[in-house]
């Protein structure tokens, strides 16, 4: 389905919200059976992004990553649709999807207390499913790695739990830290 999606909508960007809705939809009427994050594919993305292999810190952070999720997650799929390698969305348009499909995962009683209960907490799960994802694609070569890096760089500078691959970033890829200000 992410395929197909994927060339949908960029085929038709002006039918992205519509595109995503179905998507959504059919996510939650065939959820995907959960599957666990695979250690190795994680070891060998942080060692690209380092170029050489991984620290201390950063088997802290491949640690989190695993322990976070060990059957995987509810939110992979959704991570997946919100964050491919061939697209960007504004943040705001992401979070918008995201609560839709929250919201109509708790109606259904698809989710599990914790995450039904606390958008921030359903958030936080999604933005992990992202990075594990990205870090696979990563260890596998993917053509769009600057876009996954971004991606990356993005997510680990909101979590103390990945501090250490944020500053791994920050010196491979400084442009990805550069902040701006407006008095707006």
């Amino acid at each position: 389905m992410t395929s197909q999606l994927i060339a949908d909508l960029l085929a038709r960007p002006e039918d992205a919200d519509r595109l995503m809705r179905e998507a959504c939809a059919e996510l939650r009427a065939h959820p995907a059976p959960l599957t666990p994050p695979d250690p190795t594919a994680l070891r060998a993305g942080l060692a690209r992004i380092t170029q050489d292999g991984i620290d201390s810190g950063l088997d802290k952070v491949l640690h989190r990553l695993i322990d976070d999720a060990p059957r995987g997650s509810v939110t992979d799929e959704l991570a997946a649709l919100l964050r491919p390698p061939e697209l960007a969305w504004e943040e705001a348009r992401e979070i918008d999807w995201a609560v839709r499909h929250w919201e109509e995962c708790r109606k259904e009683g698809l989710l599990e207390e914790e995450l039904a209960a606390d958008f921030g907490e359903y958030w936080r799960e999604l933005e992990w499913s992202a990075l594990r994802q990205h870090l696979v694609l990563i260890s596998q070569h993917h053509a769009e790695e600057r876009r996954l890096l971004a991606h990356i760089a993005k997510t680990s500078s909101r979590y103390v739990a990945f501090g250490a691959l944020k500053r791994t970033l920050e010196a491979r890829c400084p442009e990805f830290f550069e902040l701006g200000f407006s008095l707006r």
